[in-house]
């Protein structure tokens, strides 16, 4: 059987690769872990005229030295999975930075493409660029490209088909550097590379007269300024986590999927099955308040999903735009006090999406100590974008309530961080991130990021959310619920809550959204006054993580760091709640 020809996408992060991919593959993505990691690699195929070819987008990576699990994967499938063709895509405004892997890759032999991409902003700086110079210096098709305007796709995709039908063939760069016996030494290696990328760039970058953006200049010195930058992230949580996460997903979109479509038209028919079923045990599994249908469905696609859908737009947006690195550079010098540094900002960011998420994405920190503290930290009081949602939106009509409940989340989790780094042996590890330019992001972008991970979510949390039903219908038609509810009732009372609220903890510990669902519903019915709701928030946004992530959180740390996690968290979420209650009973 013939093998299906391979194309790697290769490249610095922040450089477009995601957007040439898919401009090149029709959108046509298949998202998985790379086998034996949780690094996530994205394959597409593209049938072209004369051949067709898989496409794989690989994390980025700096140099042929990897510093990351992602870089790791990226160097493992360009020497061990023998590709085809290398499709190499660089900035072209930051060119005389990445020219130097594009001459390490010749050097090795691997026949390769240079996408220059990025054109519109290196124009915009008063750069031109000759590239039919520099692919003659260089002996390989070297092709510009503005990938958000899908310009010089075309061409690329012609020349990458040209170049699998003429078959493989080892590179044949017209400049070799000639390393001489003294010359040996890795650091003196990248010097003399980062030499012979200015010398080829001398008839290849035309200087020329930019556009100033001043208003871009601006928002670039205030981004990353220790002073007004905190200003800035304030705006970016409040009119994103809040306005749009909060506000716009878990109020009007749930109130109007929820309350109109499904409770209005979806759910008043399907109740009305019920009268057809003979079987009692079958009802309660379709239609009773832990059933598939209340519970499954409409949790996973009435209050969840478009919570989830507006924050993942919402981190598309942060991330095309270039204000996460921004924000990691901003963070650093306060998450060191916690034991980590700037890099960490990404995991816990993404805490805010999915935890299961997070918790896997804390394996590329550089040290365990420092994975240990970020594991911590989400498991803790990181909320995922559902349950933060919900909150939001049920604390947004006391204004009061929502600053304490946020005031406490930070005390606890900066307590909690700080305690951390000053018990466990070691020292916080330094930090580099390569900072790109501020950008308007693409709209097809940002809708087809967001899409995917819609797509991820149906695939991947909807049966769990189906799963989670069927095992607390098993529960509660066993007895064991009951059970649960009777060992937990004193716990809440300790706190001041009613014993009503002891399935919604149950329930948040299968999934943490479900428990703030839960939370919803007791709000909606009026069960709860306005500090009891602050004190319920606060204990279920510090609960146990959900299932998946302590799974998860095993897996990473092993089994005895994940018991003494669950214990702190369980210590913390109880303490907590008991203080909250105790203040209130003071102050009201």
């Amino acid at each position: 059987m013939k093998k299906e020809k391979r194309v790697l996408l290769v490249g610095r992060p922040n450089v477009g690769k995601s957007v040439v991919f898919n401009n090149i593959t029709d959108s046509y993505a298949v998202v998985s872990n790379y086998p034996g990691t949780t690094v996530e690699i994205t394959t597409g195929k593209v049938r072209g005229e004369r051949c067709s070819y898989q496409v794989i987008d690989t994390p980025g990576i700096y140099s042929l030295i990897p510093f990351s699990a992602e870089e790791e994967v990226t160097l493992k499938i360009l020497f061990e999975e023998t590709p085809d063709l290398i499709v190499q895509v660089i900035e072209a405004k930051n060119i005389e930075k990445m020219l130097p892997l594009s001459l390490l890759l010749l050097e090795v032999g691997f026949p390769l493409i240079l996408a220059v991409n990025m054109l519109d902003e290196a124009w915009t700086a008063g750069m031109d660029l000759n590239l039919s110079e520099l692919e003659k210096k260089l002996n390989i098709p070297v092709i510009g490209t503005i990938s958000t305007r899908g310009k010089g796709m075309v061409s690329l995709k012609k020349t990458i088909e040209k170049k699998l039908i003429r078959g493989k063939e080892k590179a044949k760069a017209g400049f070799k550097l000639p390393y001489s016996r003294e010359v040996e030494e890795p650091v003196q290696e990248m010097v003399k590379r980062q030499n012979a990328a200015k010398e080829l760039l001398k008839d290849v970058i035309i200087p020329g007269k930019g556009t100033t953006n001043s208003l871009k200049e601006k928002l670039n010195y205030i981004t990353m300024h220790p002073l007004w930058g905190i200003p800035f992230l304030v705006l970016v949580l409040y009119y994103g986590l809040y306005k749009f996460v909060g506000v716009m997903g878990a109020g009007v979109m749930v109130d109007y999927i929820d309350g109109y479509i499904f409770k209005g038209y979806l759910l008043p028919p399907l109740n009305d099955l019920a009268a057809f079923i003979p079987y009692s045990w079958l009802k309660e599994l379709l239609f009773s308040q832990y059933g598939f249908i209340n519970l499954g469905l409409r949790y996973g696609l009435a209050i969840i999903l478009p919570i989830v859908t507006a924050f993942f737009f919402f981190f598309s947006i942060i991330e095309d735009s270039g204000y996460l690195p921004r924000l990691a550079m901003l963070l650093d010098t306060l998450f060191k006090k916690f034991g980590l540094n700037g890099r960490s900002v990404i995991p816990l960011i993404l805490g805010l999406g999915c935890g299961t998420m997070a918790v896997v994405a804390a394996r590329t920190l550089e040290t365990r100590r420092e994975r240990f503290i970020a594991t911590l930290l989400l498991s803790i009081g990181i909320p995922c974008s559902a349950q933060l949602g919900l909150i939001l939106a049920m604390l947004s009509q006391e204004p009061g309530a929502l600053v304490l409940w946020g005031t406490a989340l930070l005390v606890v989790l900066m307590g909690t961080g700080y305690f951390a780094d000053k018990v466990l042996p070691g020292k916080s590890p330094g930090f580099y991130m390569e900072i790109p330019a501020l950008r308007v992001p693409n709209i097809k972008a940002l809708l087809s990021k967001t899409f995917a991970r819609i797509k991820w979510y149906m695939k991947e949390i909807i049966p769990l959310f189906l799963l989670v039903s069927l095992v607390m219908w098993a529960a509660s038609y066993v007895g064991l619920l009951n059970y649960l509810t009777g060992l937990t009732q004193p716990l809440l009372q300790v706190i001041g809550l009613p014993p009503e609220l002891a399935p919604v903890f149950i329930l948040g510990f299968f999934r943490r959204d479900y428990g703030a669902a839960g939370l919803y519903d007791l709000i909606q019915g009026g069960s709860l006054s306005a500090d009891q709701l602050v004190v319920a928030s606060l204990t279920l946004s510090l609960f146990l993580p959900c299932v998946a992530q302590y799974i998860m959180v095993i897996k990473e740390q092993g089994l005895s760091r994940g018991i003494v996690i669950l214990f702190i968290v369980l210590l913390l979420a109880f303490c907590a709640g008991y203080f909250l209650n105790l203040l209130l009973s003071f102050i009201i």
